[in-house]
């Protein structure tokens, strides 16, 4: 969901945690004891329900909602001949003339899901609040079953828990050949949004100010159902910590920016903005893993490893966490609360420790 033109997104979703295999503690006490139900119950498969709007269509470019509609033509042979076949020619020349996209989700309908799973939520916030000395950045934590609008109150965030998250487009194009004769098509589709997890804030140019700043948003959202039910686990901690962080990573986007010669170019504030996802990834990383024993273990103390070894497997083949083994080895060498403390006093020495360790 990277802003082209209006918006460079600096992180749109962080989907789950890492963990390696460690011993896991003595039985939980009694007030943990209905957790391992919630483990049983993320394992069945949820029944379909409906998509209901989260947010008003938007009418502005959008990556993943471009490539979508690219996708959409290169898998359709004969509509593309059909097209050459109406305009008389084999040359064809298309352009994109509008496109509009919204979020949509479906809500958690198994009541013995949303509840234990919002409980959880709640309690292994305040336990990795404990932990952390971080403060506490929600204002509510909640499922959404009907159409909420987006409005906000009060101060902090609103945390909502779905059974999926989707997005909608609505996009048309225009096909021109070598003769006069154009021919409109119009596509609409849905998106499924495969991270567990998302936080976002957005880069962008501010006319009014003559500089660049950012836009958080005032919600996250978080899956109850996943195919790795590991993930929907670890979605509300490192959610936590990516809001926590979040500003320590954009001052030094910044910074990044302003050092640049001139007015950076999209690509080159992307490459920013990637590298210090990277860098935020490693830390998050490192931190949730340095919890899970004391936070998820102890709760859940039968949390299946293979669960564990299939998030590692899909993380490795994501760039975005080339840093998290590293990330890992930093946190377990400094611990939770001086890295936290060395992030946000100077987020470039704690980058340095990832990439020129010495």
């Amino acid at each position: 969901m990277f802003e082209l033109k209006t918006f460079v997104n600096l992180l749109v979703a962080i989907s789950v945690g890492m963990f390696v295999a460690t011993q896991p503690p003595a039985a939980p006490p009694n007030e943990y004891k209905q957790y391992p139900y919630l483990m049983e119950l993320l394992c069945s498969s949820p029944e379909a329900t409906p998509y209901i709007a989260l947010t008003d269509f938007k009418q502005d470019y959008e990556k993943t909602v471009y490539n979508a509609g690219l996708e959409y033509f290169n898998t359709q042979p004969e509509l593309v001949q059909r097209i050459r076949e109406d305009l008389g020619s084999q040359e064809v020349h298309w352009r994109l003339e509008e496109i509009s996209h919204r979020f949509v989700y479906a809500p958690e309908m198994r009541e013995a899901v949303a509840g234990l799973f919002i409980a959880y939520c709640r309690e292994v916030i305040e336990d990795l609040l404990a932990r952390t000395g971080l403060n506490n950045p929600y204002s509510s934590i909640s499922a959404l079953a009907e159409a909420t609008p987006l409005t906000f109150k009060d101060e902090g965030i609103k945390a909502f828990i779905v059974q999926d998250l989707a997005q909608e487009y609505v996009a048309r194009y225009r096909f021109s050949g070598t003769a006069q004769k154009q021919i409109q098509i119009n596509l609409s589709g849905r998106i499924t949004i495969n991270e567990v997890g998302s936080y976002a804030s957005y880069l962008q140019y501010s006319e009014k100010n003559a500089g660049w700043e950012f836009i958080q948003d005032r919600h996250t959202v978080w899956k109850s159902a996943s195919a790795n039910p590991y993930s929907v686990l670890m979605a509300p901690l490192e959610e936590t910590m990516h809001i926590a962080l979040r500003e320590h990573t954009e001052k030094a986007i910044m910074k990044a920016i302003v050092r640049q010669d001139g007015i950076p170019l999209p690509e080159e504030i992307q490459q920013i903005v990637d590298g210090w996802m990277a860098v935020e990834e490693a830390i998050v990383g490192g931190l949730v893993y340095k919890l899970i024993p004391d936070v998820v273990i102890k709760r859940i103390p039968d949390l299946p490893m293979a669960w564990v070894l299939s998030d590692l497997e899909t993380k490795s083949r994501f760039h975005k966490y080339h840093l998290l083994p590293k990330g890992i080895e930093v946190v377990e060498t400094h611990g939770l609360k001086e890295s936290i403390h060395l992030y946000s006093q100077d987020p470039i020495a704690f980058r340095d420790l990832l990439v020129h360790p010495g």
